[in-house]
């Protein structure tokens, strides 16, 4: 039996909708994929100051010296920085941490000491004085 003329003007109109339908999901991916290209650069192009920053580094316990301070512990990655930090005393010790290390002021450092602004600032110098000449007698 022949298709009437109804029947094939409604399967001319099916195959044009379908093809329209096809060309505008092929035009829409294209269009996706060169604007995704426009974004995305391969690794190989990417410069090696840009790669550097990529990844993780695996961090041991015995790579760093660990010291604690106000129940918080502290990493210092320097072993002779480590050395000449454990030959101080612990209270110089704890200011020097405390202020370098936790980001803390004279002033919250005195507060929590319970001492004196100033003495703290004094510690700290004093502290600092002795870990320089600790190291510049380890160089030699």
């Amino acid at each position: 039996m022949k298709p009437s003329s109804f029947q094939n003007a409604i399967r001319l109109q099916f195959d044009c909708l379908a093809k329209r339908v096809v060309d505008t999901t092929v035009k829409d991916y294209q269009r996706e994929l060169s604007r995704h290209a426009a974004h995305v650069t391969p690794f190989s192009e990417l410069p090696e100051q840009a790669l550097s920053g990529i990844g993780t580094t695996d961090e041991y316990d015995s790579d760093y010296s660990c010291f604690e301070v106000l129940g918080m512990k502290v990493k210092v990655n320097n072993e002779q920085l480590a050395e000449a930090l454990k030959q101080l005393p612990e209270k110089k010790l704890d200011i020097l941490l405390m202020f370098y290390f936790l980001e803390m002021s004279d002033a919250e450092i005195a507060d929590l000491l319970q001492i004196d602004r100033t003495t703290s600032f004094r510690n700290r110098r004093k502290s600092l004085e002795e870990i320089k000449k600790i190291l510049q007698e380890d160089e030699l």
